[in-house]
């Protein structure tokens, strides 16, 4: 309420909703600046700011939206933007990060209303990508004035409301930059340069800077850097090729794919009161070292990556988990001096840390990583630690060690890490009990978001492909991209293995395209059955026959069964009760989809088809080797 005996002035924020409510898209004038404020001249200067940005900028928008033939989905992007931005802009919170946002949206307009009729593919996958983002945080925004909430509803934020609106408006802002835009930073600025193929754009406008603060030291010279820490560091031993740009770790995502949840994963990053421990689960063949890697590098070109360190079960410095911390320590001391002087001073003083790769976890994190950290970098400095495949290490009970150390030791700064693993059972209930991390699993992501990347990976590595390219070039893309597309469901390994099947040079690459493409192919693939039969390899070991039995019971039922069963029907069918079923199948939640707990009357199934195949494939004779 207003204070008896004064008159308000300045317009309720209930009733610039109920206006924007009122009228159409578009047809809304926004307030003047004066009567947005009565705070003083400054003030009002910096309010008219976004405003009078927003105005050029929804214009160009309305006419793109008008009169945009060239390419379909420029028009569609212009229209869910133009949603997105007025119901950020009706709310009035945030006028900031709005104007960072409209920022970005200047420059993409001028992309879009300059496009020329021959459009590069590259683009169009890139818009593509940026048209699912837009649409999927339009909903989510429109929600937020749905003229069925009630006036209170729609005209009071709560703080969670403001919070998220905050963080949809970051990762708008996010996905038109991972779409459009190449990130570097140069001293203090971070700049954004338009990528390659929107050529027709360069000579006018090509750059977008924002002027911020970054994780980069002050610069030493040669002979401070050479002096004795590198002997020092030497106690932390010499893991090579950790790193996410390794080029054995595979390619990145495609551009204009996962574009929403790379925004999603940098909206965290960037976010200081955002939980300090992420975990981005997903099961076998869901792409998370492909996510992770393009993270990873939209982290780097942003100032924002510590170190990486990237598990794999083909090396054996490489699953050690008593290696992770010492190897990120280093690299962190390569690129950071200060962080440098810090960790040597503590390695020479603490006899403790004679050892390093000895050390309990718990004390790896603290001193090779948090006590360092806190003399040199600043409170509100940010800085990712991403660690990729977790699950590919050796000893699963230091795994375990591992998480709680991280989990149990928040930072004093803004220090962060990022795991990813598949959801074995080893690493849920580490993270089971914890409330200080954030979690994404994703295979729950959307089916047709997902199938659209994997429809844009798959294309672009057939295009790679010559003589499959030359022979489909004029009408390109053929219908077989959606036939194997189809095939590799929400699998981003199985769309992988077919590509390279195909691709390999010892077959005939157009007839294997044109086979795989046929809705009745059957081609057993060897990456899968690898794969597969590592996992089974994994649940059979170090089992009583008891336990073994059970499993063996649990997968014949999940094949010959002529519907999904749900956990209640298994114990019935089994004699048993429900724990045991969940017992059974806890190690097999990379290829199964089990319900979560207290849902045991909803179905368990096979993740994807192609596990029944190879379970069922004579010439694996799996059913024989697992007794099932």
């Amino acid at each position: 309420m207003d204070p008896p005996g004064e008159q308000r002035t300045e317009p309720r924020k209930r009733d610039r909703i109920k206006s924007f409510l009122k009228h159409p898209l578009g047809s809304r004038t926004p307030l003047p600046s004066s009567s947005r404020t009565s705070s003083g001249p400054t003030d009002a200067v910096r309010a008219s700011e976004p405003l009078k940005l927003y105005k050029g900028v929804k214009t160009a928008l309305e006419n793109i939206v008008k009169v945009a033939d060239v390419f379909p989905p420029l028009k569609s992007v212009a229209a869910g933007l133009l949603i997105i931005c007025d119901t950020i802009d009706a709310y009035g919170e945030n006028k900031e990060e709005f104007s960072t946002l409209l920022r970005r949206v200047e420059v993409l307009s001028k992309i879009m209303d300059s496009c020329p009729p021959d459009v590069p593919q590259e683009v169009k996958d890139r818009f593509d990508g940026l048209l699912r983002t837009v649409d999927e945080k339009q909903k989510i925004l429109q929600a937020k004035v749905d003229p069925t909430r009630s006036g209170v509803e729609r005209a009071v934020l709560a703080a969670q409301d403001k919070e998220e609106l905050l963080r949809l408006t970051q990762e708008v802002r996010f996905a038109i930059e991972i779409a459009m835009f190449d990130a570097i930073i140069e001293n203090t600025a971070q700049t954004f340069r338009i990528v390659s193929g929107v050529d027709w754009l360069k000579e006018r406008f090509n750059v977008i800077e924002d002027h911020t603060k970054t994780m980069h030291t002050i610069k030493r010279t040669v002979q401070s850097l050479k002096k004795s820490k590198p002997d020092v560091l030497q106690k932390l031993g010499r893991v090579e090729g950790a790193e996410y740009s390794n080029a054995k770790r595979g390619p990145g995502c495609i551009p204009g794919s996962r574009v929403s949840l790379l925004s999603m994963l940098l909206g965290w990053a960037k976010n200081p009161s955002s939980p300090h421990l992420f975990w981005l689960s997903g099961l076998a063949g869901t792409g998370k070292t492909t996510v992770s890697k393009t993270f990873c590098s939209q982290l780097n070109n942003r100032g924002l990556l510590g170190a990486s360190f990237f598990c794999t079960l083909k090396e054996s410095d490489k699953k050690d988990v008593y290696l992770i911390i010492p190897t990120l320590a280093r690299i962190l001391a390569e690129k950071r001096p200060q962080f440098g002087d810090a960790l040597e001073e503590i390695l020479e003083s603490d006899d403790s840390c004679r050892n390093p790769t000895e050390m309990d976890l718990k004390d790896q994190y603290l001193k090779l990583i948090l006590l360092p950290a806190e003399k040199t970098f600043a409170a509100d400095e940010l800085l990712v630690l991403g660690v990729d495949a977790l699950d590919e290490c050796k000893d699963q009970d230091a795994v375990r060690l591992f998480i709680a150390a991280i989990v149990s030791q928040k930072p004093t700064m803004a220090l962060k890490f990022f795991l990813t693993s598949r959801p074995e059972i080893a690493l849920r209930e580490s993270f089971g009990s914890s409330t200080h991390h954030g979690w994404l699993r994703l295979h729950d992501i959307e089916a047709d978001i997902v199938k659209a990347d994997i429809l844009l990976y798959l294309n672009d590595r057939f295009k790679s492909i010559p003589v499959v390219y030359s022979h489909y070039q004029a009408n390109w893309p053929p219908p077989e991209i959606q036939t194997i597309g189809n095939a590799s469901g929400t699998l981003f390994i199985i769309a992988a293995t077919m590509a390279t099947y195909i691709a390999t040079y010892s077959g005939n690459c157009l007839k294997r395209f044109q086979e795989l493409g046929q809705p009745s192919a059957n081609v057993q693939l060897s990456g899968i059955e690898a794969l597969y039969s590592r996992i089974l390899a994994e649940v059979f070991t170090d089992l009583e026959q008891e336990e073994a039995d059970m499993i063996q019971c649990c997968l014949s039922l999940l094949l010959t069964a002529q519907k999904p069963l749900s956990v209640d029907n298994y114990a019935n069918l089994l004699s048993t009760n429900t724990l045991a079923i969940r017992e059974a199948f806890k190690s097999l939640h990379s290829v199964v989809q089990v319900p979560d707990g207290g849902c045991d009357d909803i179905p368990i199934s096979i993740f994807h088809a192609s596990f029944v195949d190879y379970l069922t494939s004579e010439s694996q004779s799996m059913l024989h080797t697992y007794g099932i």
